[in-house]
């Protein structure tokens, strides 16, 4: 969401002084919020994805479909599979990998619902489910969309309240409280719609190892299951950590005004990124697409003021919003300046407003 809102723009803002190249694998992008809708059927996969089409028609676009496998800040070159490219200024926008082999059986037993196949596979469970007890649970932090798993837990206990199947669904977290980066106030009134929906919530909990049909915690408990869903662990991309581009909480530590690395002309954006908190909420800005988008507007302003040397060079200031859907049609909005020192922080409670605009993010992204 970061690297092609970035490229979009600055292709845009730079013309004929610069050409943009992007390095991309994949030739259609998914809108990654819409997975859980696809757990439910409520999307299809090619209605969740599309073809930067728009993007690749402009002059000063190259698109690279292929793989980094190397970058080298000291020569300034990007090496793919098939080629070597030479940059002047680099954005590195590569998300997150999964470590799955961080927790022994996690991926030969739970679902997640993080790529359109996942969702998918998901569904298929979900629909052969007979009733019983469903553990959904983050494994390790820090995770992208801190939301997300307490959205599709509170989702999955209406579907099946709906269909009038029982289910008995524990919510397991090492987090103190949810969605932490927001303070104890929003977190206890997430924690209020968890138990308010019959959810079992348990705080302060890492998985340590998954069996056949239980999971067990680093505090010695455990917990049988019928369905498993994780969040499983992230880590960088071994390209950057190979690249001497992080620091010892594993990613990309960068300048939280302007996105700037320790290394000239190298910046990252989104949740690649490493960005310390002023305050005592979380000790790192969480991982979310809409940072991305964010980040990605001040850094293609500041690449094409420094090219064109027209404009003004902004800041970007840590705000941030998303929403927290807790039915097929309601969800509830949080947003927060969450660089602020106290962070500026609200919770606005559910309505069909809010997921209205969702809806509408949707469509954007899918034009963009």
């Amino acid at each position: 969401m970061g690297g092609f809102t970035l490229s979009n723009l600055v292709s845009k803002r730079v013309g004929n002084s610069a050409v943009v190249t992007i390095v991309e694998p994949q030739s259609r992008l998914p809108f990654a919020p819409a997975f859980q809708w696809l757990v439910f059927g409520w999307r299809q996969p090619e209605k969740i994805q599309r073809a930067p089409t728009s993007l690749v028609k402009r002059k000063n676009v190259r698109m690279v479909s292929d793989r980094v496998e190397k970058i080298d800040v000291n020569e300034r070159t990007v090496k793919t599979q098939s080629q070597t490219i030479r940059y002047d200024k680099l954005v590195i926008s590569l998300g997150t990998e999964f470590a799955f082999d961080q927790v022994p059986g996690l991926e030969a037993f739970s679902h997640n619902a993080y790529s359109i196949e996942g969702a998918l596979k998901l569904r298929g469970a979900i629909d052969n489910f007979d009733g019983g007890s469903i553990a959904i649970g983050i494994s390790r932090l820090p995770i992208k969309c801190p939301p997300a798993p307490y959205e599709l837990a509170l989702l999955l206990e209406e579907h099946f309240r709906r269909i009038k199947k029982r289910a008995e669904i524990h919510f397991f977290t090492p987090e103190p409280h949810p969605v932490p980066a927001a303070g104890t106030v929003i977190g206890k009134q997430v924690e209020r719609l968890l138990n308010s929906h019959g959810i079992k919530y348990l705080s302060k909990t890492k998985l340590a190892r998954v069996d056949k049909d239980k999971v067990l915690f680093d505090n010695g408990s455990e917990l049988k299951y019928d369905i498993l869903i994780t969040t499983p662990p992230h880590r960088s991309s071994q390209v950057v950590r190979d690249a001497g581009l992080t620091d010892d909480s594993g990613w990309i530590p960068v300048n939280p005004h302007n996105l700037a690395t320790r290394h000239e002309d190298v910046f990252a954006i989104g949740d690649i990124t490493s960005i310390e908190t002023p305050h005592g909420h979380a000790p790192y800005l969480p991982k979310a697409g809409v940072f991305a988008q964010g980040q990605a507007e001040v850094v293609a302003n500041n690449l094409a003021v420094s090219i064109t040397k027209k404009g003004e060079m902004k800041q970007w200031g840590g705000e941030g919003s998303c929403y927290l859907q807790v039915a097929k049609s309601e969800s509830a909005f949080l947003k927060g300046a969450f660089l602020s020192n106290p962070p500026r922080l609200e919770f606005h409670p559910p309505r069909r407003k809010w997921f209205l605009e969702k809806l509408r993010l949707e469509k954007e992204w899918l034009k963009l």
